[in-house]
């Protein structure tokens, strides 16, 4: 099996960012057999390029849960120490480091009437290791939608 990628594989991976579906039916899509799809998942697999793994994105609303956004700047001796700290807090579900306005960006759920005090306890929590935060913004209330992104 060759290692490189090229336009199927692109096309391949074009599509299971965008959605769900079947071996049969990306196949379909790709212009392909089923098995040359199979085979190509499993190549990507191993090359690091995709993960497969089961993931919901839940009605948060309906549940009566947050989602809270929030843009950080730490001090850069303190960036691993923050990103170490974030992957251990079981609320918190995505984690970029950003070169943009914030150092890091993340999302954390908490019960709805439990916002302020999420946010609270964080900005302790990272007072208490001494973090050097030199701003710490949050957007509260968000709703999570995934958007088609495929050309119209």
């Amino acid at each position: 099996m060759r290692m490189e990628v090229d336009d199927l594989d692109r096309k391949i991976v074009n599509f299971v960012c965008n959605g769900v579906y079947s071996y049969d039916e990306l196949a379909s899509l790709c212009n392909a057999s089923r098995n040359t799809i199979y085979r190509r998942i499993d190549k990507l697999e191993k090359l690091g390029i995709i993960k497969r793994r089961i993931m919901a994105f839940p009605n948060f609303e309906k549940l009566n849960f947050s989602a809270v956004i929030f843009g950080v700047n730490v001090n850069p001796k303190d960036l691993d120490r923050t990103v170490d700290f974030l992957k251990r807090q079981p609320q918190v579900k995505f984690l970029w480091k950003t070169y943009g306005t914030h150092d890091l960006v993340f999302a954390i759920i908490c019960d709805k009437g439990d916002v302020g005090t999420c946010i609270y306890n964080l900005r302790k929590a990272l007072e208490k290791m001494e973090v050097t935060t030199v701003q710490l913004d949050s957007s509260t209330s968000i709703s999570w939608e995934k958007i088609d992104l495929s050309p119209y």
